[in-house]
């Protein structure tokens, strides 16, 4: 379905033109710019750092099992069980 534009009868004048029209100042200020914000909801950050180990067979598959599909925050709560139970700051 088409639809046809609306169009005024004085359009040859040029105050018309100029009145309706919705135009604005920008203003460049470089406090005023606002930083794009990613998709979905906002995520805290916390700074991490990739370090391998190497373990026996055994403790490998212990994660593997015990793990609940991610290894890495298994490890992490691991970690902070044993560094609370040794009373380690972290």
């Amino acid at each position: 379905m088409k639809t046809k534009k609306k169009t005024s009868s004085d359009i040859g004048s040029l105050d018309a033109v100029i009145s309706k029209g919705k135009a604005t100042i920008e203003e460049t200020n470089s406090t005023s710019k606002k930083t794009k914000r990613g998709r979905g909801r906002p995520k805290s950050r916390v700074k991490k750092i990739q370090c391998p180990f190497y373990l026996p067979e055994d403790i490998v598959e212990a994660i593997a099992d015990n793990c609940r599909g991610n290894k890495s925050v298994f490890a992490e709560d691991v970690f902070k069980f044993y560094f609370d139970r040794k009373g380690i700051p972290y």
